[in-house]
């Protein structure tokens, strides 16, 4: 069993990248490589005492899964041409996730994964196009993780994680109601209230546990 773990910040994403905590506390970032490595137990610990939108998850399952990205704001947004390039990257002007650059691609449509960014050995004059000399853009790329290939069930309880009490409690709370799901001890039917802690009564007033106020 693997002793890597990141922590997911699940309310900080960038387009679909999850963000990171960063090494010695500085921070969010989606670059998987300014991420805190935490072992199992201090995985764990953090997560005891910590908020509900930091996920702690398995280092090795993200990175199996990681995604090579570059960020529009670390690369000029024209084109530069240069006289001794023969390998030259082109993105798609005006169009990001998040603030990823989508990459033309021979045969499939524009991506976001710059490994299959097709290289040229020529700029072309497409307009809509940004071209750039490829080392310019692999300087800057960066892996990051998709925020939608999180799977708890692998990358968490798989893991060695076990879910605190505090996050379980905040998980089974219906959205913007406060709400909390209980499920009633007679019948098992689902039953939503405000008190956390205390059932009070079943909605089917056929059961036994029915409430009986009022």
């Amino acid at each position: 069993m693997s002793d890597r773990f990141y922590i997911i910040c699940t309310r900080d994403t960038v387009g679909s990248n999850a963000s990171f905590w960063c090494h010695d506390g500085h921070g969010y970032n989606t670059n998987i490589e300014k991420a805190h490595v935490y072992t199992l137990a201090e995985a764990q610990s953090r997560w005891n005492t910590g908020r509900t939108i930091d996920q702690p998850v398995c280092a090795d399952s993200v990175d199996a899964l990681a995604i090579v990205h570059v960020d529009h704001q670390h690369v000029p947004g024209e084109s530069v041409i240069t006289p001794d390039c023969s390998k030259y990257v082109a993105f798609q002007k005006g169009r990001w996730d998040g603030n990823d650059l989508y990459w033309l691609r021979n045969g499939g449509l524009p991506t976001t994964d710059f490994t299959q960014a097709t290289i040229f050995d020529r700029p072309g004059d497409t307009v809509e196009l940004v071209w750039l000399p490829f080392v310019t853009a692999d300087a800057v790329k960066r892996r990051t993780f998709p925020i939608a290939m999180l799977d708890h069930r692998r990358m968490v309880q798989g893991a060695g994680l076990r879910v605190p009490a505090h996050i379980s409690r905040a998980r089974r709370r219906k959205p913007g109601t406060g709400k909390t799901r209980l499920n009633c001890p007679v019948c098992g039917r689902i039953h939503w209230q405000l008190n956390p802690y205390v059932f009070e009564g079943c909605a089917d007033w056929q059961c036994a546990g029915a409430s009986r106020h009022g």
